[in-house]
């Protein structure tokens, strides 16, 4: 019987208006009741997997900032920060693509150059805690993940050149199309299932999983239950065991429902 369920949030449990099915947080309770946990795994910083959860929050896992962090219980269980010394490296060359913007991401927060509209209302829609500086790099905080906004579109764009600069050193990963992430080599969502299996005791066998874009792929490996949503990036419903329908149809509701019957 499955044990462990993992769901992306933008394109998988939100639909098209950010809004997650009212079905869901009874859903959750529910599957706590059986002993089953329930993570949401997010490019999202934890603050604001936390505020969208508030009612449930104390019966799910959060991983965060596409793996590099796990919080339970309001408890930071696993983080992997970036060296300074490559914070500064990557940011600089970031600085150098048209039409790109870094965005820096701490325990403690976010941290941006740029106060553009644009940029502003991204920013607000996936990070909660943020501040807007003159120079990121004299940040204090403990770095997790280097975020690129890329105002034209992020797999043409910025993520050639990030992956020919860093892609020996870093782990690269189109996260959407406006949006790329680097963070440590091995890390993502699917490092981070795996410790989440190993901490329980949780077997391939028992895990479940949904996604809908390329930051999801090494997740979607994890688990003999994996459902690439129907509004999925083709890649990644080629490594997939199933699909759901899509976001705007409450597929993974559905599915988790279909299973548990």
């Amino acid at each position: 019987m499955v044990k462990l369920i993992s769901a992306d949030m933008d394109g998988t449990l939100l639909d098209s208006n950010k809004e997650l099915s009212p079905e869901l947080f009874p859903l959750i309770e529910s599957l706590a009741e059986q002993g089953v946990r329930f993570a949401a795994a997010s490019g999202r910083q934890y603050y604001n997997l936390e505020h969208i959860f508030e009612p449930v929050k104390d019966k799910m896992i959060f991983i965060a900032e596409n793996g590099s962090v796990v919080f339970e219980n309001d408890v930071n269980s696993f983080a992997n920060v970036i060296d300074r010394e490559t914070v500064q490296e990557i940011v600089k060359e970031i600085r150098k693509i048209t039409g790109a913007s870094p965005v820096i991401c701490g325990l403690k927060g976010a941290y941006a150059e740029s106060d553009e509209p644009e940029l502003l209302e991204n920013i607000k829609m996936y990070y909660r805690r943020y501040e807007i500086m003159d120079d990121i790099l004299a940040v204090e905080d403990d770095i997790c993940k280097i975020a690129v906004y890329d105002y034209v579109n992020a797999e043409i764009n910025s993520h050639v050149p990030l992956l020919e600069a860093f892609g020996e050193q870093m782990e690269i990963a189109v996260s959407g199309e406006h949006w790329v992430d680097l963070s440590n080599p091995g890390c993502n969502k699917g490092t981070a299932i795996s410790k989440i299996q190993e901490k329980y005791g949780i077997s391939y066998e028992e895990t479940m999983l949904f996604g809908d874009y390329l930051n999801d792929y090494e997740m979607m490996k994890t688990g003999k239950y994996s459902y690439a949503m129907e509004n999925s990036h083709p890649q990644l419903k080629e490594i997939c065991n199933y699909t759901a329908k899509s976001n705007d149809e409450n597929g993974v509701v559905e599915a988790i429902r279909a299973y548990f019957k």
